[in-house]
């Protein structure tokens, strides 16, 4: 166009795009570069459960909170865990 404002209407306008996306880049990789990239690792495969989960026997003395109005109940495992999967299922004798 010949209309020196119409022009410097288009380059303002193309600037301002430019910079909009020059400043949103600077902002997800100062975003991207504050995590660890230990932290972005996704860990794949049978999960596990916690050690000591696995120190559960037969025989072995616990507290449970039941609720409110019970409070702490002590008991004991009756028999040997049984492990589905990443769950381990209890039997347990309580004695209150």
């Amino acid at each position: 166009t010949r209309n020196a404002e119409e022009r410097l209407r288009i380059v303002l306008r193309e600037l301002n795009e430019i910079n909009g996306m020059a400043k949103a880049k600077k902002i997800a990789s100062t975003i991207t570069d504050k995590v660890d990239e230990l932290d972005k690792d996704l860990k794949v495969g049978k999960p596990q459960l916690p050690r000591w989960a696995t120190q559960i026997t037969k025989g072995t003395k616990i507290e449970y909170f039941w609720n409110e109005e019970y409070g702490w109940c002590e008991g004991e495992v009756i028999e040997d865990p049984v492990t589905i999967v990443d769950e381990i299922l209890l039997t347990i004798r309580f004695y209150d």
